[in-house]
């Protein structure tokens, strides 16, 4: 999930959305969604910011590939938050 300052506007919205899918892509990673919020009303301001742009993309990657995206995304300046969270596979459960 990325929170993405109101600055960057509805076309570098998409724009950010898609650089930090093609850095995924670029480090052997594979997009299966990516879910853009819009822009929203943020819990309490962040930079003095009031509302910012939240979009949250599914993707599957090697662990190793993690850290270099969290440091682009530490790096990018219209990025206010970021968080990368690892999602288990639900079990199916054989029946018997």
């Amino acid at each position: 999930m990325v929170v993405l300052s109101p600055e960057v506007g509805d076309d570098g919205f998409s724009s950010s959305v898609e650089r930090i899918s093609t850095f995924i892509q670029g480090n052997g990673g594979a997009i299966k969604n990516v879910d853009s919020w819009g822009k929203r009303r943020l819990a309490y301001p962040i930079r003095r910011h009031l509302d910012a742009y939240y979009a949250v993309t599914h993707f599957s990657a090697e662990p190793q590939a993690i850290r270099p995206l969290e440091t682009n995304l530490d790096l990018a300046e219209d990025v206010l938050r970021h968080l990368v969270v690892r999602v288990e596979e639900p079990k199916v459960q054989e029946k018997k």
